[in-house]
């Protein structure tokens, strides 16, 4: 029985070995699954990225506008690269793209009665890197700051500061914007002094394409309408404390929270999004600031990486972007408060992996790269470029 059982033995080892080796073999492909989401990050952050930079062109009475128009360039780990300047826009101070990445819409954020018949919104078709006006709508009052469109791309919709009016427009097969479709202009005022009117100052779309967010800095109200029709219908909104300011709305890409940037009083409001019925639900407000900061701040933008784990919130006059932790039940924790290098951060954008942010300083006219730290969300300076008054950042989808 020696010869049998020794057989044996050396069978039942071979197995374990066998299993031994099969297991760690699938340890470590799990390991490099694991780490493929920062790999992934590094190499779509590494591509060439074109981005589109929307700017004052002219002096108004809140800036010294001397910018050319909307600027075209490309990002490369190396270098950035201006491809065009496109010109024949006064102040487009807010862009936003067509779903299709194909059209590119653009508010003109012209503001004063005595001088110009209404605001406007243009549209630009994305033709071999090169940018071809199609058309441009009034906005029916002034000032317009804020476009969006419809995840499914037939609407486009426009918030005007000035004059509280909010503007729908129907979008054709090419992206082209056609007449408006309706108009609703928003009533009411706050207790500041910035107050004395509604101020629509965003019009953000739910993630599912069924409700559109307003926040109105003048009432200190969040709307939320119908967004998939013809006309203005409103489901509900929510008051948020006098002095707040709302001015514009982040959603969270996987969970039921929404959140607001207060320009007012330097909060973030965090709130829970009801999908059925559009209601969003207070939660708990979260400072801006330092708290031994007490000089004049007004904030401004608002966004979460991709993946939710981080929010950045821009703060003109503290010059900085606040940082914080998305908690898993919505709440925000703060990471901490990374300087601008620059003065009044206006808008700002992360780019789709998650792996870095840009922010444009509107009066020092730069836009500095800050890579994002995708276990930690900390920001690290990578570099910055000269731009005439930069407010507001697209990348090309």
């Amino acid at each position: 029985m020696r010869g049998p059982t020794l057989f044996a033995f050396r069978y039942i080892y071979a197995m374990k070995s066998t299993i031994f080796h099969l297991l760690l073999l699938c340890l470590l492909s799990q390991l490099l699954t694991n780490c493929q989401p920062s790999s992934a990050a590094e190499n779509t952050a590494a591509l060439p990225t074109d981005l589109f930079v929307g700017t004052y062109t002219r002096t108004e009475g809140h800036v010294d506008g001397k910018a050319a128009g909307i600027y075209h360039a490309r990002l490369t780990t190396d270098s950035v690269a201006l491809l065009r300047t496109q010109t024949g826009i006064v102040n487009p101070s807010y862009l936003t793209l067509h779903p299709n990445g194909e059209v590119l819409y653009a508010v003109s954020e012209i503001g004063s009665p005595e001088v110009d018949s209404s605001g406007w919104v243009y549209s630009y078709h994305l033709a071999g890197g090169e940018l071809a006006l199609l058309n441009r709508q009034p906005t029916h009052s002034f000032a317009p700051c804020y476009v969006s469109v419809h995840p499914g791309g037939q609407w486009l919709y426009v918030a005007n500061y000035v004059g509280g009016m909010l503007v729908r427009y129907p979008l054709n097969g090419a992206g082209e914007i056609g007449p408006a479709s309706d108009t609703l202009r928003l009533s009411g005022s706050g207790p500041t002094a910035r107050q004395e009117a509604a101020h629509p100052h965003s019009a953000v779309l739910s993630p599912d394409g069924a409700w559109v967010m307003v926040a109105d800095l003048g009432t200190d109200r969040v709307h939320t309408f119908f967004a998939d029709q013809a006309t203005w219908e409103e489901a509900t909104f929510v008051q948020l404390p006098a002095g707040s300011g709302p001015r514009h709305l982040a959603f969270h890409p996987a969970q039921p929270y929404a959140y607001v940037i207060n320009e007012l009083n330097n909060t973030v409001t965090a709130l829970h999004y009801n999908a059925e019925n559009g209601a969003l639900q207070i939660k708990e407000y979260y400072p801006t600031l330092p708290t031994d900061f007490t000089e004049e701040n007004v904030s401004a933008d608002i966004h979460l990486t991709p993946d939710g784990r981080y929010l950045y919130a821009s703060n003109r006059g503290h010059n900085s972007l606040a940082a914080y932790a998305v908690q898993p039940d919505g709440g925000l924790q703060s990471i901490g408060h990374y300087p601008t290098r620059g003065d009044f951060p206006r808008n700002f954008v992360i780019h789709p992996s998650g792996a870095y942010l840009l922010v444009s300083n509107q009066n020092t006219d730069n836009i500095v790269q800050f890579s994002i730290d995708l276990a930690t969300g900390g920001l690290t300076f990578l570099r910055e470029w000269s731009v005439k008054t930069p407010v507001c950042l697209a990348f090309e989808q």
